[in-house]
């Protein structure tokens, strides 16, 4: 059974000492905030998020159960006719339990993980997100990117030779209603540039939940608007690969449990992501249950560059951005 994932009295500790929550974090703290966790753990508690396909995902990751969906039984390599339904003792254990032990991953961990990048995902496409286009952030992160190639292979030694790459960063100032700009160089010391991408970078590391200050439009208020509908099904499968994906590829597999196992073993990172798809409940395409891994990958082929740029409306929704939401509306 899944353990339970327990009631903390502070939401600082589902980011600093729950350990039901340890792949949630390591996610989080890739691509959104420290603050999910936590906020993942009341939806969770106040019943918004469904966990209606738990036993299914209990039963093909302990071997309860007589998997009907397998590739991995003696009865697929002797016996056609008994694929759909092998019998317990001629089954292994099933597509899911050896995937997540080729790779040495708790089912309790995991199934949280995949329950949060699923809600997530459907807070970062349903209808009414902010959609910003170029914010604050951003502006900010590229220009971290520019300092990039002024950086030596052996960077951070400043006695060492800078690279051959020469950058001046200015000011370009024009009064309003002015004609002409004034341009006042500030510094093209390549280290001075790249202390000021390391304060940047410290700077939004420190702040890496979404805010009004930092993430509303750089722009102007046209430029903000709301999905008018959900994004669609592809899309959400899409992003579901791509934060799973991020995860499984960090993952190192455990070459004696593939080694000594008795039967085929799938290590498949494509099987597992289109299986949670299923098991979570972001889709009912009992495809993903029952095709191989390359289903999901045909899925949601054109769609893998897929640009998450919403404010999410599960996690990000605080009053200031909810106003932003009203004057997009208006205009």
């Amino acid at each position: 059974m899944i353990e339970q994932l327990p009631i903390h009295l502070y939401e600082r500790d589902y980011y600093e000492s729950e350990p039901l929550l340890d792949y949630v974090r390591e996610v989080a703290d890739e691509f959104w905030s420290e603050k999910y966790p936590a906020r993942f753990a009341i939806r969770l508690f106040d019943h918004k998020i469904s966990n209606y396909r738990l036993d299914e995902f209990v039963d093909a990751a302990t071997e309860k159960a007589h998997f009907k969906h397998t590739s991995y039984t003696e009865s697929y390599n002797n016996d056609f006719t008994n694929i759909s339904s092998p019998k317990r003792t001629e089954s292994y254990s099933g597509e899911i339990a050896s995937t997540l032990k080729a790779y040495g991953l708790d089912i309790s961990k995991f199934w949280y993980l995949c329950l949060m990048i699923k809600d997530c995902v459907e807070g970062e496409t349903k209808k009414g997100c902010i959609v910003a286009g170029t914010t604050h952030r951003s502006i900010i992160n590229k220009l971290i990117s520019h300092f990039d190639q002024l950086k030596p292979n052996d960077y951070p030694y400043p006695s060492l030779k800078s690279s051959d790459v020469e950058i001046e960063l200015c000011l370009n100032i024009k009064k309003k209603g002015g004609k002409k700009a004034q341009n006042i160089p500030l510094t093209n010391n390549t280290y001075t540039l790249l202390v000021i991408q390391e304060a940047l970078k410290s700077f939004l590391d420190s702040n890496k939940e979404k805010t009004f200050k930092l993430d509303s439009p750089a722009v102007n208020l046209k430029r903000i608007e709301t999905l008018s509908k959900d994004r669609s099904q592809p899309e959400k499968i899409s992003l579901f690969y791509r934060y799973l994906m991020w995860f499984l590829d960090k993952q190192v597999i455990d070459e004696e449990f593939v080694n000594n196992s008795k039967y085929s073993v799938s290590t498949s990172k494509n099987l597992l992501i289109t299986r949670m798809a299923y098991y979570t409940g972001l889709t009912d395409n009992e495809n993903f249950l029952t095709k191989d891994g390359f289903y999901a990958r045909t899925y949601i082929s054109g769609y893998e560059n897929v640009k998450v740029d919403t404010i999410n409306a599960y996690y990000d929704m605080s009053d200031e951005f909810k106003f932003l939401i009203e004057i997009a509306q208006k205009i």
